[in-house]
């Protein structure tokens, strides 16, 4: 008999299976957690619709069997992992159409009115002109200002009206990040970065964004290493969007461009050197080409610095930034966007697991850099009395 997961209160009795019928990947993740318990697995998923009309008016949603295993069960599962070492994947595929991520709201920077760089930067932003002026007081950061101030083109770019001025600042900016050497991504990837930074929930990020917008079969491998690297959240999702959960490389199976791989690493701390050491030649053995090192933005910037500094002795390929919604200014990325020496590869913005991500990392620097407010009346806040 199958039991419905509603609101109220569930009656867990183990050997049972619920159905549920979600609207997302993460709510499931979540309903799953909370009303099943840890030990609930997915049996199955498949996308479901509306009937008649129905259909054209709503989104699809997902329809999860789950089952909270019997002791005994949980106990023979506990002998298979252990004579096996690696989870089979559920018997039935996920059944999963294309679902488009709903579009993260537009996210605007609104300048305070302050200047948050030391009085010498604003002396020096007031005296190259008024467009530097406007920016040091809208809260650009003082490194990319000066930075911009120091372009071939300046002196004409702060000569214009400032509309104008700002538009050729944009294109300067989207030139220099695209003739950055971007380092295309190979089928196997890893994610690194100190604990805490979102390295499983960007996993996550890519997972459904492989499945649901690439239409590709990724496959998972949860690395250790000696650290404990729990994995719940994790099992749940990749239960979810129907993605295989490996915890030995000997059984992985054939890796390609159609099934790329996805290596879940430990936090790494900085203090711990050894750690890092290891996770390298971890790297090395596996072959992996891509390694995407996890930042959250919203960190002060020499602790970002530090975190790169690290994971360019791991051989970090690419960069992730995460927390974006909390940044209070982004323009703190654009130097190590265009001079660390990492392929800007994704943004993410928000919890939200098949959505809040994006990989256009220029489109979405540039609207936060110069959000349309700053252009539509803005402006007038900033000049001089």
């Amino acid at each position: 008999m199958m039991n419905a997961v509603t609101e109220g209160k569930v009656d867990r009795k183990e050997g049972k299976r619920f159905k549920l019928v979600v609207r997302s990947a993460e709510e499931a993740v979540r309903v799953i957690r909370e009303k099943l318990g840890e030990d609930a697995r997915v049996l199955s998923v498949k996308q479901v619709g509306g009937e008649g009309l129905k259909r054209f008016i709503s989104s699809p949603k997902l329809e999860v069997i789950a089952e909270v295993p019997s002791p005994d069960q949980q106990r023979d599962d506990a002998n298979a992992l252990t004579n096996a070492s690696v989870e089979e994947a559920p018997s039935e595929a996920a059944e999963v159409g294309q679902v488009e991520a709903p579009a993260p709201p537009a996210i605007e920077e609104k300048p305070d009115g302050s200047a948050p760089t030391p009085s010498e930067d604003q002396n020096e932003a007031g005296s190259a002109g008024e467009t530097a002026r406007i920016l040091s007081k809208a809260g650009f950061d003082p490194a990319l200002l000066s930075e911009i101030q120091s372009w071939a083109d300046w002196g004409k770019i702060n000569e214009l009206p400032l509309a104008d001025g700002l538009k050729e600042i944009t294109i300067g900016l989207s030139d220099r990040f695209r003739s950055t050497h971007l380092v295309p991504t190979t089928d196997k990837i890893a994610l690194l970065g100190a604990p805490g930074v979102g390295k499983t929930t960007t996993l996550c990020k890519f997972l459904a964004h492989e499945v649901f917008m690439n239409k590709r079969t990724p496959h998972v491998l949860k690395v250790e290493n000696g650290i404990p690297n729990p994995d719940d959240a994790l099992r749940i999702f990749c239960e979810v969007v129907g993605v295989t959960l490996f915890r030995e490389a000997g059984n992985l199976p054939e890796i390609g461009e159609s099934s790329p791989l996805y290596l879940d690493f430990p936090g790494l701390s900085l203090s711990h050197v050894d750690d890092w050491v290891e996770t390298k030649e971890t790297l090395d053995q596996l072959d992996v080409r891509t390694r995407v090192l996890v930042l959250n933005g919203a960190y002060d910037r020499q602790v970002l610095l530090k975190n790169i500094s690290s994971g360019k002795h791991l051989g970090a390929t690419h960069v992730a930034f995460t927390h974006f919604d909390e940044l209070s200014n982004s323009t703190k990325l654009w130097p190590i966007i265009l001079h660390s020496g990492l392929s800007p590869m994704c943004i993410c913005n928000g919890q939200n697991v098949t959505g809040d991500f994006t990989t256009s990392v220029l489109n979405q620097m540039i609207a936060r850099t110069f959000p349309e407010e700053l252009y539509s009346r803005g402006f007038a806040s900033y000049r001089r009395a």
